[in-house]
């Protein structure tokens, strides 16, 4: 068998044109060394369409993110996220037109499901994409296979498509869109689900969602990455727009070479420079930052010491919010908004209960395990 090179990429959002976006020469021609060159488009492009207002932004990219992105060599696209919907169906339809066969993770049930096979250099490869149960988008009810959506990571058929994927493909990796935002380790059921997809027969697990980068392990002797962080993403009108979050300018890329068998491996950390520049980060800091990172995956203290401390500052402080302030007020001006809340919502016919960031706290794995963790 010949080698085969791929390189993995995170999250990729552009609102602004792409035209003022420079890649530095040094990482473009690492891409384009590669045979196989994936990324998360992570929200869709903006179809000639009105929505009705709603509270949560919705988020587009750029027309010209496509060919952007293939103007660095890029050839794979995973489209199962948590905003590949946020324009509805006329959304994601004009994003596959542009993206073509190129895209994977989203379409119909089947399609959503179905393992993007490639085959290059006398091998197969096989990517299955996947996402957590988002606003909208996401098959995660059971009852409910109708229409457009993003392959479920938690429906009961992900297992046995990879079992059954391994029969026709020479490797296989999954791409999960999981995950807790803004925090830098993995949640305990996160490690155990990409466990899993190894355990089944995966022979990698890359994943992206939490915009910024985790650390990563070998398990079983395959590669298991927890989040790449954001390659780019800017979802802003402005270039000059700054995301006031932890490492959000910084990403991993894994370029993944194969050879007669055996895989070799190398992760090269990048940076997103003023919204205007995407480059490889070659400082000290971000190799001690991810020795870090991966010390809590091998050191069992170290880690439930540092997952305490993001359950008190997250769970209790964010999350919990939702639920105090839908179900037990605990002051004087609190319990009154709330009771004029809910003869307001009476006049107009509806439940007091009808609680969209309740709703979408209790279905999102991660945030309600990330809740119990913290009452325990």
């Amino acid at each position: 068998m010949n080698s085969v090179k791929l390189f993995f990429a995170g999250d990729f959002c552009s609102k602004p044109s792409t035209s003022r976006i420079v890649v530095s020469k040094e990482l473009k021609e690492l891409i384009q060394s590669c045979d196989l060159k994936v990324v998360n488009f992570e929200v869709p492009l903006k179809p000639e369409i009105k929505l009705p207002s709603q509270r949560r932004e919705r988020f587009f990219q750029n027309d010209d993110a496509p060919d952007f992105l293939r103007s660095l060599g890029f050839n794979l696209f995973s489209l199962a996220n948590n905003h590949a919907f946020d324009w509805g169906d006329e959304g994601f339809k004009k994003t596959k037109v542009a993206l073509g066969d190129d895209s994977f993770g989203a379409g119909n049930y089947e399609e959503a499901f179905k393992v993007k096979v490639v085959e290059v250099n006398g091998a197969k490869i096989g990517f299955m994409a996947l996402s957590f149960a988002a606003y909208t988008g996401v098959f995660d009810d059971v009852t409910k296979h109708e229409g457009l959506g993003c392959a479920y990571i938690n429906d009961l058929r992900v297992n046995h498509d990879i079992i059954e994927a391994k029969k026709h493909v020479d490797y296989l990796f999954i791409l999960p869109h999981d995950g807790i935002e803004y925090i830098d380790v993995p949640m305990p059921e996160t490690i155990a689900r990409y466990r899993d997809f190894i355990d089944y027969g995966a022979d990698g697990v890359i994943a992206a969602h939490p915009h910024c980068p985790q650390g990563w392990e070998e398990y079983k002797g395959k590669l298991v990455f927890y989040s790449l962080g954001n390659f780019f993403f800017n979802s802003k009108e402005s270039y000059d727009f700054r995301a006031d979050k932890p490492h959000w300018y910084e990403g991993l890329c894994v370029v993944m070479t194969i050879v007669d068998g055996r895989v070799s491996w190398e992760v090269v950390n990048t940076k997103n420079v003023d919204n205007i520049a995407i480059e490889i980060d070659h400082d000290n800091k971000r190799i001690t930052q991810n020795e870090k990172l991966c010390l809590y995956l091998k050191d069992k203290n170290e880690y439930d010491l540092y997952l305490r401390k993001v359950c008190a500052e997250l769970g209790l402080g964010k999350e919990m919010n939702y639920i105090d302030n839908t179900f037990h007020p605990n002051s004087l001006s609190k319990s009154t908004l709330r009771i004029i809340k809910n003869w307001f919502y009476k006049i107009r016919g509806k439940d007091f209960t009808d609680d969209k960031e309740l709703k979408n706290l209790i279905k999102n794995d991660q945030r309600r395990n990330l809740v119990l963790r913290s009452i325990k």
